[in-house]
């Protein structure tokens, strides 16, 4: 069932779904070809951090457990602030341990990034077999993080791929920790950084989308609030408290059909009704947008001020308004990553 679900999901070939237990360079076949057939986002880094300096790094935070490093238990910044950061522009290959396991993710600083006051922080999952450079790419986060002056990690999966409790590939067949890992990487990151512990944020397209829903399942604690393009959420969810969930999805996705497609990959619609459910929303939604082949609905009446929000389109397995789309055509009748951006700035951690 696993590897039919990974097939399923990463549209791959027949040949390539009994290597579902190998390595990244081996899962990287005929399919994977297909999906990542360039890294144009490796030439464009513009500095690289290497991972014996950032693991050097890791130790030297201090802080009074309360996440803003000045002992008065007031949360509004973190260890990092008034530290020695990195700065501004794409670092690559940082490390981070998870339980003894060295994992990465590259790291976006924007141009306004200031090392005294408290920044949001997102992260950006990949898709299965893609890269965090690729996703960079696909996604064109950076430019939105710069206007809202957002830190982007991006990390790296195990296989290509993110265990996200329900798929894919190596990371769900190994049953590998990729909360664990989301969680860590926030930590090492306001470790070094001056990151407001109330604006952590998580995105991701695909399986990257399917981390998004999760981590709003399990990490609620850390995520202010989550977006997902071409993901769903196939676990069951029992959050910890009210947490705005916005979703973008084509009809024409032939990858993780808008439609379901069997257990663990639920109809969207019943998908969003649930969480609307979930955070106490109305049962019924409201069109707030209609642009192009786009239309945005929204449950009102949300405990906490949250929101819940789906935007459905009639493209295939694409983001909204970003770069490079190998499966469909991509709409850009609007732009996913700065309502995303937009909505992670409205919604901060109670």
């Amino acid at each position: 069932m696993r590897g039919i679900e990974w097939c399923w999901v990463g549209l791959l070939a027949a040949a390539a779904c009994g290597g579902a237990h190998g390595s990244e360079d081996d899962a990287g076949g005929s399919a994977a070809d297909e999906e990542t057939q360039s890294d144009p986002a490796d030439d464009d880094a513009e500095s690289s951090t290497s991972a014996s300096t950032e693991a050097s790094a890791e130790g030297e935070s201090s802080g009074d457990g309360d996440g803003d490093g000045d002992g008065d238990g007031d949360g509004d910044g973190s260890p990092g602030c008034g530290s020695a950061s990195l700065g501004p522009g794409m670092h690559a290959d940082i490390q981070v341990d998870v339980d003894g396991v060295s994992r990465e993710y590259n790291l976006f600083v924007p141009q306004s990034y200031d090392p005294e006051v408290p920044a949001p922080l997102v992260l950006v999952f990949h898709g299965l077999m893609q890269t965090p450079e690729q996703m960079v790419d696909f996604a064109d986060f950076n430019d939105s993080a710069e206007t809202h002056g957002m830190l982007v990690a991006y990390p790296r999966g195990i296989g290509r791929s993110f265990n996200s409790g329900m798929c894919c590939g190596t990371a769900f067949a190994d049953g590998v920790d990729d909360i664990g890992f989301a969680r860590a990487l926030v930590q090492q990151v306001s470790s070094l950084h001056c990151v407001d512990p109330k604006r952590v944020h998580a995105t991701g397209m695909s399986n990257g989308g399917h981390m998004a829903h999760s981590l709003a399942c399990e990490a609620g604690d850390i995520f202010a609030s989550v977006a997902s393009v071409s993901g769903v959420m196939g676990i069951a969810c029992s959050p910890a408290r009210p947490i705005s969930v916005l979703d973008f999805h084509g009809t024409s996705d032939l990858i993780v059909p808008y439609g379901g497609a069997g257990p663990g990959y639920p109809p969207v619609d019943d998908m969003m009704e649930a969480w609307a459910a979930r955070n106490g929303c109305d049962a019924q939604s409201e069109v707030v947008l209609e642009q192009g082949d786009a239309q945005c609905e929204r449950w009102p009446g949300c405990e906490a001020g949250v929101e819940v929000s789906l935007c459905t389109l009639g493209h295939g397995h694409c983001w909204p308004g970003g770069g490079l789309c190998l499966f469909g055509t991509k709409s850009d009748a609007i732009d996913a990553s700065e309502m995303i951006a937009t909505m992670f700035d409205g919604q901060p951690l109670p």
